[in-house]
């Protein structure tokens, strides 16, 4: 009965001290000291892996086009939410 005791509270112990040795540590997307988001040459080496092919890139004469129009809606959203440059 005593040597169970003490055999129990060994391990309670054990448990105890063992605890923050165990836990996984957090530290940003790095996680147990694996990374959880993938950066962009994992996305760029998994998508070769699958076969997908990249998103084309808008030409400079379209971003020319763009600009003017994402200016505006900027500028609508701030009016609408208060804010001012």
């Amino acid at each position: 009965m005593i040597g169970s005791l003490c055999l129990c509270g060994a391990i309670l112990i054990a448990l105890m001290t063992a605890g923050p040795a165990v836990a996984q540590s957090r530290n940003g997307n790095v996680w147990g000291g694996v990374a959880h988001q993938p950066g962009a040459s994992g996305v760029r080496s998994d998508e070769k892996v699958k076969e997908i092919l990249p998103s084309p890139q808008a030409s400079s004469q379209e971003q020319r086009r763009q600009d003017p129009i994402l200016d505006r809606l900027g500028r609508e959203l701030l009016e609408r939410s208060g804010s001012s440059r």
